[in-house]
């Protein structure tokens, strides 16, 4: 669903999707470039936007746990929260993220976020010059040096009226969309919502922060990352990965168990799936088979291959191909 409100440039779109792709493409204002489903299982993800011009929110929901890597608008800064009844859901730059937290305001630093299936994330992107402007006005200053932290735990006081008002803007999408059309409401939005969240972040960043800080081994799981990479249509193993890492199998299982909740070989053959259904879904089905794209990612057994693929996506490579053939007619 798509409305404009005739008065106006403010749009609220409501979109669904089976593609976890398409997506990650449709999340404003970041860009996405890459995005690798972690659990298995057909993928339904829901994108709920509002652009009201100097404030913009995205309520995005998605059932599977995942990965997404890309760059932010340096337009905006934004400010997410993460809704779901576990205490850690979100990891982002390789800090856990925890229910007291915001985070994602550091416009300059890459989107590298893993979040957990069923996790509804609210972000709240306010443009630049009149977040800036506001935090003058309001007093605050020293504000840029803090949005370098990226991410900062809260008092819960002090969060929980800045909470509530992103809880109220999800029900809003989810029950009542069209009321954030209405001009009236929208005004009602920007006149509350900018001064809570500069007065909520302002208030923090005067105080001593409890910045999070990355997981140990973070920096090494990237390094693996990397690594397999370079292997992607050649076999790997964890002693080679270990080798070329130089450190101990158990150091780089317990890194990609705190940062992706899996081995590093299930996650590195998870990996290579996303690749081939990502080759598979843009390929032209006319002119390349599916053994094709899968033996460009390391799958030489077509048997062995199907039964990974289906169990990881829901459904069979072949039915990913032949998708395209409408497409390409």
């Amino acid at each position: 669903m798509s409305e404009q409100n005739p008065h106006g440039n403010s749009v609220v779109v409501t979109r669904q999707f089976n593609d976890l792709d398409r997506f990650a493409q449709a999340i404003k204002p970041l860009n996405i470039k890459e995005s690798n489903q972690l659990s298995p299982g057909g993928f339904l993800g829901t994108i709920n936007f509002a652009d009201f011009g100097n404030l913009k929110f995205t309520h995005l929901y998605q059932n599977h746990t995942a990965k997404a890597t890309g760059i932010k608008s340096t337009d905006d800064i934004s400010f997410l929260l993460a809704f779901h009844p576990h205490l850690i859901q979100v990891i982002s730059h390789g800090c856990a993220v925890g229910k007291y937290d915001i985070f994602g305001f550091d416009s300059t630093r890459e989107v590298d976020t893993v979040v957990s299936k069923d996790v509804h994330l609210v972000m709240a992107s306010v443009n630049r010059p009149t977040f800036h402007t506001l935090c003058e006005q309001m007093g605050y200053e020293g504000g840029e040096k803090v949005l370098k932290y990226n991410a900062l735990t809260l008092h819960p006081s002090s969060l929980r009226p800045l909470k509530a008002f992103y809880q109220e803007i999800a029900i809003m999408f989810n029950t009542q969309p069209s009321l954030l059309m209405q001009s009236k409401m929208q005004s009602l939005i920007m006149e509350d919502f900018l001064p809570l969240l500069i007065n909520t972040f302002g208030k923090n960043a005067q105080k001593r922060q409890h910045i999070l800080k990355p997981f140990r081994r973070y920096s090494l799981v990237k390094k693996a990352e990397e690594i397999s990479r370079s292997y992607r249509d050649k076999p790997l193993t964890l002693q080679k990965l270990c080798e070329e890492l130089e450190t101990s199998s158990s150091a780089l299982s317990c890194g990609f168990q705190e940062v992706f909740g899996i081995s590093p070989m299930a996650y590195i053959k998870i990996q290579r799936l996303n690749g081939v259904r990502r080759a598979l879904t843009n390929a032209n089905p006319n002119t390349i088979t599916v053994m094709n794209v899968a033996q460009e990612w390391g799958f030489w057994n077509a048997p062995h291959f199907a039964k990974d693929y289906k169990e990881m996506f829901g459904e069979l490579p072949s039915k990913t191909l032949t998708s395209n053939l409408i497409l390409v007619k």
